[in-house]
């Protein structure tokens, strides 16, 4: 998990490092998930935090590096039994079952900041990289689990709103993280709303 998060924060710091004008954000992530993801785990998760620094290229486009740890949990009671096996062997659980995903993309982003004569940036953008994905499911002292790097995108629209506090603000924004399939575990699809602190310079 170490080698994640190192390797983030170089990312973001040697991109944004480069640029005389940049944005940095980090933010409280309240996450749910879509399609098979949502099937999985269910409801809105609470427990999310990302880092995002950007430097502009110009007055309205930027390049950056994102982070950001996600987990989704759900407990589910009055399932159909699950099926697990191998090549010589197969077994059917019944019982409550906690599933979890924890979801770690980093991303190297390119967002346009929208000119709208004020302080105030709305901006748009998008992420790719990859998305690195930790899922689990417990019935009682079993623990099924696995684990896989894919491919990650993920759009973005936010806005970044100056509070008077010398550059810092308020970032809002809304995710769509998508990643591919990998190993045994199915795509990701997920969608965020964000909210933290901004910092432009």
């Amino acid at each position: 998990m170490k080698k994640i998060y190192l390797t983030a924060l170089l990312l973001i710091g040697l991109i944004v490092s480069g640029n005389a004008q940049s944005y940095w954000a980090i933010n409280w992530d309240i996450s749910t998930g879509l399609g098979d993801t949502g099937n999985f785990v269910e409801g809105i998760n609470f427990r999310g935090v990302s880092i995002d620094g950007r430097g502009f290229v110009n007055e309205n486009l930027s390049i950056g590096g994102f982070f950001s740890w996600n987990t989704l949990y759900d407990k589910k009671s009055d399932m159909e039994p699950f099926e697990f096996g191998g090549d010589d062997y197969k077994g059917n659980i019944s019982g409550t079952q906690s599933n979890y995903l924890n979801v770690f993309p980093v991303l190297i982003t390119g967002h346009y900041f929208f000119d709208t004569g004020s302080d105030t940036r709305p901006y748009f953008g998008i992420g790719l990289g990859t998305v690195y994905t930790e899922q689990r499911t417990d019935f009682g002292m079993l623990s099924f689990y696995d684990d896989s790097w894919g491919f990650g995108a993920q759009p973005e629209f936010g806005v970044y709103l100056p509070l008077g506090l010398s550059g810092g603000g308020l970032n809002l924004a809304l995710r769509y993280l998508y990643g591919s399939s990998a190993g045994d575990l199915d795509s990701l699809s997920m969608l965020t709303f964000a909210i933290g602190f901004g910092f432009m310079n």
